[in-house]
């Protein structure tokens, strides 16, 4: 007689073998295209290139409502959208310790250089132990959901490490993603509140070798037809490694959420880090991933032709030499939160970087525009 979890896992296999073919029949890929990472989107002569960028933060540390809701340490990962020439941000802010002490903020622009702070969207649960799986939130996606009518945003939550269990406990374990819906119906409801709706990815007997113990980590689903992917990260803290990213795909926005088979995951983006994907189709019917990446005041960005097959990496400056403020180095210029395709054909991009501010370290916002060059 089988035991309970035996059942549980031919279940979820057939459950993916199932959504591999409704994926391959909605998306026009064969089954073997969907479990083989071989194939890989089609690269352009042309690239991103810096256009224009904002001399300095366009939020930083002396921001009116960054002083008024005591700001401490800046912001980290996030995403902004467009609706009627309106930007729409939300982003994390560390209101304390750098990368411990979260909530989710919402922010507004009309040119997506001066902005207002408008609400707090999620609040993390004080108190960062092993045994607290909230104690880290951090928002990675936002996207409207027409089955439902409303907008959705997911976020990330961690737990801190065990040290009794030989964990790091300065490091984040076990995340899982949390869906969230506005209680406001429509486009117009993107202000929210909003409602957790529960988890929709994170450590199960579905994992796979290369998410290590940090993930699930980033969750930023985008429609490919009428199927649902998003990318989603994982990390290995001991022994160290790096910082790959995969693809899961659901028939509806709210799961059952199946990730792809190991071989195709991970994602051959790049060879030791990206992270924070943010996903967007384009006018040509190309997809744009855009991420955290390596570099000097650089981002990364993948394209694809399908939504499902990715180039590799390719990097961008978004400060040069003549007006930098982020600190030099990998891991300085951090997430960014979008690329906005707008009428004329360039992209606007809103980012977080790291710079030293009254003799301390803040993680401010940028913006810059990029353009095909």
């Amino acid at each position: 007689m089988y035991t309970r979890k035996l059942k549980e896992l031919l279940q979820t296999a057939a459950l993916s073998l199932l959504l591999l073919g409704f994926a391959a029949n909605i998306t026009g890929q064969t089954k073997a295209d969907l479990v083989s990472n071989k194939k890989t989107a089609k690269v352009t002569d042309r690239k991103l290139r810096l256009k224009s960028e904002h001399s300095g933060p366009v939020i930083g540390i002396d921001h009116p409502d960054v002083i008024a809701n005591s700001n401490r340490s800046g912001f980290e990962t996030g995403q902004a959208v467009k609706i009627d020439g309106v930007y729409h941000m939300f982003v994390n802010e560390m209101f304390e310790r750098p990368h411990r002490d979260l909530r989710i903020s919402y922010w507004t622009s009309n040119d997506a250089v001066q902005w207002k702070r408008q609400s707090t969207i999620v609040n993390s649960v004080p108190g960062r132990t092993h045994t607290n799986p909230r104690a880290e939130v951090w928002l990675t996606g936002v996207v409207f959901n027409e089955d439902e009518n409303a907008w959705n945003i997911f976020y990330v939550a961690y737990r801190a490490g065990n040290e009794a269990k030989g964990e790091l406990p300065g490091n984040d374990y076990e995340g899982r993603i949390w869906r969230a819906k506005s209680t406001v119906t429509g486009r117009t409801g993107i202000a929210g509140p909003y409602a957790d709706m529960g988890i929709v990815l994170e450590p199960d007997a579905s994992s796979q070798a290369w998410e290590g113990q940090q993930a699930v980590a980033c969750f930023n689903p985008y429609k490919v037809g009428n199927t649902w992917y998003s990318p989603y990260d994982g990390h290995n803290h001991v022994p160290i490694g790096g910082w790959p990213t995969g693809l899961a795909f659901a028939a509806k926005l709210e799961g059952p959420w199946i990730r792809m088979p190991e071989g195709f995951n991970p994602l051959p983006l790049a060879d030791v880090f990206t992270e924070n994907e943010v996903v967007s189709q384009l006018r040509d019917g190309r997809y744009l991933m855009i991420y955290d990446s390596f570099g000097d005041q650089e981002i990364g960005y993948s394209l694809s032709d399908d939504g499902i097959h990715w180039s590799r990496e390719t990097r961008v400056k978004v400060q040069t030499g003549k007006t930098p403020w982020a600190e030099p180095g990998d891991h300085n210029t951090r997430t960014p939160l979008c690329a906005i395709e707008e009428e004329d054909g360039t992209f606007t991009v809103v980012y977080t970087a790291r710079m030293k501010a009254n003799g301390k370290d803040f993680y401010a916002i940028g913006k810059c525009v990029l353009s095909w060059q």
